[in-house]
């Protein structure tokens, strides 16, 4: 039974187009649901039409997987490209930023190991560092092990074998290096304890500087009281005050300024107002360094005209010392001229010869005109050598004294110091000598630790020594006829003591000492005298004529040469001892000894002034047995009209000669540009081969630029014949082989002229015979074609050197060898006396041809003309080959 909701009856075509009514609209709903969404990617439905899509999957997952790491591999190095790009971005920008900084301060700083050794380069190797440092880190590699060489030598044995082998074949390159740079060591010499202290008493000062500010003053009150109080005992300058500069000469412009203010009250306040009136006048001796007084008026603010220079002593011995007398005369003079005497330098030892000036007097002068007395030298440091006796102690030698102990003691590092004396605080501040700053006063700590290092024993010690090595070089040069010596003064016989163990041992006045040591040594080679005269060979004291004047001259420049020569050879030979050349004034050049200076740096001891003397000796033998031969050189040359003796006052040397050559002879030396020319060139190669025989001879140049031989320096056993014969006889060889030469060179000359005429010839010769219409271009043309000429021939010269012959090079362009001459082969036969020589004539035309054949055969390129060749096959004469034409 149907129910109720079954009971509408429908028609069978009703109930269907429903259906398709309902089925149209859910396929419209769903085609908007598709509209609204998109449509998914699925590559299996579009390729496959849906089908298979495990299949798609197995297939393309593994690709696309590979592809995603391509992707982001690539996509990592363009970070990394990126990252770099930007990088040197900030590079370039950052080094822009930094273009006006240094190499060596740019980055984060270098490491302390590479600074130091920086410095040992550049104080020991100077520009040899880069190349010796790059060598010890190499070597530092394989050492150690840590480099890829080692690395690979610890993995293959072959090639570490090899290494040592190129080792061992490198040994003497690394010996010579060793030895090359234990040479360059040697610059700065070894340190001892009092050495290091002092340096070690730099970095104190500088350590101690960060100490609180009531610490820091109580410590360098400290220091500086026992240095002053030291230093005044020391050099018995009882109740001085010192000031310690790094340059000896800032001392000497701090005492300046406090005599300034000590003459001038309102120099403080006014200035250069309160000079104007009554300008000041400092005195300085003439023997003073020369750069001194610039630079005391370059600090001082004062003009040139400031200072007055006082001259030395003269007449018949003149010496370094100030000239009193004259000192006094210009004090009155610039008092007259309102001008203010304000201070004297005087000298206990001048920087030169080591001369002293009377103190005694000089400090007379001065306490008379109320000027300031200062004190220099080396000679001061004889004062710790005296024991005074404590009724003198209170002796003085002037208002102040400047010391150098650094040298004196041969400690580095340490500061030169003035004492001075003063009685006005105020004045001292104001000159700057009392600063109140405790880091610049802490200056003298290196001081203070080497004196109580040393002690008194140890001073006295190294000045002794010093002044012993003095002392012993005066005693031998005295010995020595030709040495004259500068320093050497004349000792008074009431002297109560005259030698240091006596002066150490007795109590005897402090400025008795400046007389009796003389601590600097200054000599001279000079030629040997009589005993009876007393004049230089090199001074003129006296009224001589004006040739007598030249030749005093000349022979001072020699003796001049002689010394600077003698002076490098001893510096050289001897390192052991510090030797300068100087000139001195009214002597010439000189060889200077001062032991003060350098002897304690270098260690010098009494063999090595052994060794000096011994060398010192030798080389005076090759002197005078050179300053010997001298005039005998001018008389053999005088009378050899091949030889002429130049005047060359300048060259250490034996003489110097010029070579004439024969048509220069006896012509006087009004010679023209072309004698002069050849003087030169026979001379110059005259030298070349003088110098591989014997290296005491070289070139020289006279002042017209002209070659000339110079002998050098000789023995006592050299003769001088024979010297002189070795250059003539050199010489002639010379000009022989000059003149042969010449001689060729106008043969061939001629001989080219002459073959340029038989050319000439030939052509005109070719010209007449063939015509002139065959010279015409077409007309030519034409008539070589109906008629055409005979072939020419190569044209050309050949010049034999050996005959001066000139001959026809068409023989040998026609036959492809060297032809010799019948006349030439008939004037030297070749001698056969066992088999009799065949003519020519009784060859057959065969034989003849067939020895020509063979010979074209053999010869590849014909022989260059002008060449003879002594070739037995190829001397064909002419009528052989003319023979074996015919009969071809």
């Amino acid at each position: 039974m149907a129910s109720a909701n079954n009971n509408v009856h429908t028609p069978p075509g009703t109930e269907g187009s429903t259906m398709e009514m309902d089925r149209k609209s859910q396929q419209a709903e769903e085609d908007k649901t598709t509209m609204s969404k998109p449509k998914q990617f699925n590559p299996a439905n579009d390729m496959f039409g849906g089908q298979d899509h495990q299949m798609f999957q197995m297939f393309m997952d593994p690709m696309m997987k590979e592809l995603e790491e391509h992707v982001s591999k690539n996509t990592e190095l363009l970070d990394k490209l990126n990252e770099q790009m930007e990088n040197e971005r900030k590079a370039r920008i950052k080094a822009r930023a930094t273009a006006h900084i240094p190499e060596a301060l740019k980055g984060e700083g270098q490491g302390m190991k590479s600074v130091m050794r920086s410095i040992e380069n550049l104080m020991v190797f100077g520009e040899k560092d880069v190349e010796f440092e790059e060598e010890e880190e190499v070597e530092e590699e394989s050492n150690t092990g840590t480099g890829p060489v080692q690395d690979q030598q610890n993995t293959e044995g072959q090639t570490h074998q090899e290494g040592e082998e190129e080792d061992e074949d490198d040994g003497e390159d690394d010996e010579s290096f060793d030895e090359e740079t234990r040479r360059h060591r040697t610059l700065l010499p070894a340190l001892d304890e009092h050495g290091r202290a002092a340096i070690l008493a730099h970095s104190l000062a500088s350590y101690a500087s960060m100490l609180n500010e009531d610490n820091l003053k109580k410590f360098t009150e400290k220091i500086t009281s026992d240095c002053n109080l030291w230093l005044s005992r020391l050099f018995r300058f009882m109740d001085a005050s010192a000031v310690f500069c790094e340059d000896e000469r800032d001392g000497l412009v701090k005492i300046c300024r406090l005599a300034l203010y000590q003459k001038y009250p309102k120099y403080a306040a006014e200035g250069f107002e309160a000079l104007y009136s009554r300008p000041p006048v400092i005195y300085i001796s003439a023997a003073a360094s020369p750069h001194l007084s610039a630079y005391l008026c370059l600090q001082l603010g004062l003009p040139m005209s400031s200072i007055s220079t006082v001259p030395c002593e003269s007449g018949a011995e003149p010496s370094h010392k100030m000239d009193i007398a004259m000192l006094e005369k210009l004090i009155q003079d610039d008092i007259a001229a309102a001008k203010t005497p304000t201070l004297l330098v005087a000298y206990a030892g001048t920087p030169l010869t080591g001369h002293v000036d009377n103190v005694d007097r000089l400090q007379d002068v001065c306490r008379k005109n109320s000027i300031w007395l200062h004190v220099e030298g080396n000679n001061l440091a004889t004062l710790t050598l005296v024991s005074v006796p404590t009724s003198v102690l209170s002796c003085k030698a002037g208002d102040s004294m400047t010391v150098s102990l650094g040298k004196w003691l041969g400690i580095p590092g340490l500061p030169h110091a003035t004492l001075y004396k003063s009685s006005d605080p105020a004045l001292v501040h104001a000159a700057g000598l009392n600063t109140f700053n405790p880091q610049i006063k802490l200056n003298c700590l290196p001081i203070w630790i080497c004196l109580q290092s040393l002690g008194h024993d140890g001073i006295v010690e190294r000045v002794k020594q010093s002044c012993d090595l003095a002392e012993y070089l005066h005693i031998e040069l005295e010995k020595m006829k030709t040495i004259r010596q500068v320093t050497k003064e004349k000792k008074d016989d009431g002297t109560p003591a005259n030698t240091i163990r006596a002066m150490i041992t007795r109590a005897i006045n402090a400025l008795l000492v400046f007389e009796i040591v003389s601590p600097t040594v200054v000599f001279r080679y000079i030629e040997e005298k009589d005993e009876s005269l007393q004049i230089a060979p090199y001074s003129s004291n006296t009224f001589v004529n004006e040739d007598d004047t030249q030749e005093d001259t000349s022979s001072s420049m020699y003796f001049d040469a002689l010394n600077v020569w003698l002076g490098d050879t001893l510096q050289s030979e001897n390192p052991g001892v510090d030797l300068r050349v100087a000139e001195v004034e009214n002597e010439g050049v000189c060889i200077r000894f001062s032991p003060l200076d350098s002897a304690q740096a270098r260690g010098t001891i009494k063999e090595d002034m052994d060794a000096l003397l011994d060398c010192l000796k030798t080389q005076v033998a090759i002197l005078d047995a050179t300053v010997l031969n001298r005039d005998k050189l001018k008389g053999l040359t005088s009378r050899d009209s091949r030889l002429r003796l130049l005047n060359m006052p300048s060259w250490a040397g034996l003489g110097v000669v010029q070579y004439l050559p024969e048509s220069s002879q006896n012509k006087g030396d009004d010679l023209p540009e072309e004698a002069l020319k050849e003087i030169h060139v026979i001379n110059t190669e005259l030298v070349q081969r003088l110098k591989s025989q014997d290296t005491a001879f070289s070139l020289g140049f006279t002042d017209n630029d002209i070659a000339c031989v110079k002998f050098g320096l000789i023995t006592e056993d050299t003769s001088i014949e024979s010297l002189l014969e070795l250059v003539c006889v050199t010489g002639k060889e010379v000009e022989e082989s000059s003149k042969y030469l010449e001689t060729l060179a106008e043969v061939v000359k001629q001989g080219i002229e002459a073959a340029n005429q038989d050319l000439v010839k030939e052509n005109q010769s070719k010209l007449q015979n063939e015509g002139v219409l065959r010279q015409v271009p077409l007309v030519g043309s034409l008539l070589n074609w109906w008629s055409p000429p005979p072939k020419d021939s190569i044209k050309g010269r050949s010049f034999n050197l050996a005959s001066g012959q000139i001959a026809s090079t068409e023989p040998l362009y026609k036959y492809h060898m060297q032809i010799q001459e019948d006349s030439k082969s008939k004037a030297s036969p070749p001698k056969q006396p066992s088999t009799p020589p065949v003519s020519p004539t009784q060859r057959s035309a065969g034989e003849v041809k067939a020895s020509l054949t063979n010979e074209v055969n053999r010869v590849s390129h014909p022989v260059s003309p002008g060449l003879d060749v002594p070739d037995s096959r190829a001397n064909v004469t002419v009528e052989e080959a003319e023979e074996a034409e015919e009969a071809s």
